[in-house]
């Protein structure tokens, strides 16, 4: 084990000591070897690298470009502008698409980068000004306190670094995006909104600044949930963060929902303006086909063959749709889910240091509760997870293998009956319904693990520099 260790903390010091540029590189690289890999494994392999979805938005921008509408193309469900994104694939090259969603995703990891290191700095800085106002001699101390140094293994650069290199190099997010899948578009818009919000909370010496930055991010997170309904159950969060009273019970809870401040009408006002106004546009555009292809479907959604949920065998069944009793499993395949994400929402929505955390818990809760499941959904939380990897150290290095060495050993029992069934049309309904069953255990174990050990510590001193 301990020479294990030495090899792990070998690698990590290597890696720390590459730029964040070479890292950006190499991964712009690996992505572009994938997407190369991509085309050779379509041509000569029984499962398809290339993700379905790609090519069904992809005939949507084709038909966009012969002026129709792109949902005349059968089971595109997607914001039109996915598929205007892929006119390159017909006018340009068929790979482009990919190109761009891996684009989004350097951006991810760029807003990572960004959000990890400025949360450090700013939690150093307060540190700072808290022992400078307690014992005073400022000038003393301002010489002696050290503000991230880069050569400290645990400056806010290279924790940043980490954290971004944790998305970077995930092998499945950079699958995810070259396999032809939209949803690292989608994440950005979600991360740049967190962004927004916690940079707003550095301009408290400025309410006019303040005020613009929750705007954009209202307008920004409107356009996320115009892209993907998922980003709407981040709302609630959102407001809490902004409220200036502390919810402690439910009475509290009716205040700041019934009478919310200035910042929190700002939000809901930037929210709804762009939703209102890019899904009008399109409604404008296409017409209610758009409306209930776009959303409507994806309440009614059932996904028999490839459905990681926990509610997969009740769907296959058929058992969801007989009388009055669907009405009422509706109800106990949603309550579950929305209660959970109440709790987290306020339980670690309320204060910026944890709205990180919360946001990837809700994601993660909202993925593993759902009633359809597919990989791509995956990266709605994988996504975020970086951002707060920082508050995990009182986990240890053998925990963190174990509890992903489970979470992808439990996809892949998963996986193996799957492919039985759609390449071998082998009957193995029952057998996925229960590695479903299964997987959704390990997920709520691995949630309330992190949960448990998550931690909010502020940036470290050493109180022996100061005297």
């Amino acid at each position: 084990m301990g020479g294990g260790m030495e090899i792990y903390h070998k690698i990590k010091q290597r890696l720390l000591t590459i730029t964040f540029r070479s890292h950006i590189i190499i991964s712009i690289l690996i992505r572009i070897g994938l997407i190369i890999y991509g085309q050779f494994h379509d041509k000569h392999a029984e499962v398809p690298y290339t993700d379905i979805d790609y090519n069904v938005v992809t005939d949507g921008a084709r038909q966009m470009l012969r002026g129709n509408s792109p949902f005349r193309r059968h089971t595109y469900r997607y914001s039109p502008i996915l598929a205007f994104m892929q006119i390159p694939n017909v006018v340009v090259y068929h790979e482009m698409g990919k190109f761009i969603y891996s684009c989004f995703d350097i951006l991810v990891a760029l807003l990572i980068y960004v959000i990890v290191r400025n949360e450090l700095q700013s939690q150093c800085n307060k540190a700072v000004k808290y022992l400078l106002t307690k014992y005073g001699r400022a000038s003393q101390f301002s010489s002696k306190l050290n503000y991230g140094d880069s050569d400290s293994r645990n400056s806010p650069e290279k924790i940043a670094k980490a954290s971004a290199c944790f998305w970077l190099y995930n092998p499945l997010t950079a699958v995810i995006s070259t396999r032809g899948n939209g949803d690292s578009f989608s994440s950005f818009f979600v991360i740049f909104t967190l962004y927004l919000i916690i940079k707003s909370d550095d301009c408290s010496n400025s309410t006019k600044k303040r005020n613009w930055l929750i705007f954009v991010a209202g307008l920004i997170h409107g356009f996320a949930i115009h892209l993907r309904l998922y980003p709407l159950l981040f709302s609630l969060a959102y407001f809490l963060t902004l409220s200036s009273r502390l919810v402690k019970s439910l009475k509290d809870f009716l205040k700041v929902v019934l009478f919310p401040n200035v910042q929190q009408l700002i939000l809901i006002s930037g929210t709804l303006l762009s939703l209102v106004v890019v899904t009008g546009l399109f409604y404008r555009l296409y017409g209610w086909q758009y409306i209930y292809e776009a959303y409507l479907y994806h309440f009614v959604r059932k996904d028999i063959r490839h459905n990681f949920s926990l509610y997969f065998l009740m769907q296959y069944l058929g058992s969801a749709d007989q009388g009055g009793a669907g009405g009422l499993q509706k109800l106990l395949t949603v309550a579950p889910q929305i209660i959970l994400i109440l709790y987290l929402s306020i339980g670690f929505g309320q204060f910026r240091q944890t709205l990180p955390f919360c946001i990837f818990a809700v994601a993660y809760s909202m993925v593993t509760f759902n009633t359809v499941v597919t990989s791509q959904y995956f990266i709605w939380y994988l996504a975020l997870l970086p951002l707060c990897i920082n508050n995990f150290q009182s986990m240890s290095l053998r925990q963190c293998c174990g509890y992903f060495g489970i979470w992808l050993l439990f996809q892949g029992l998963w996986l193996l009956p799957a492919y039985l069934l759609e390449f071998k049309s082998w009957n193995t309904f029952y057998w996925i319904g229960t590695q479903g069953v299964l997987f959704f255990v390990v997920n709520n174990f691995i949630l309330a693990r992190l949960i448990e050990n998550y931690s909010f510590t502020p940036f470290k001193i050493n109180l022996k520099k100061l005297f």
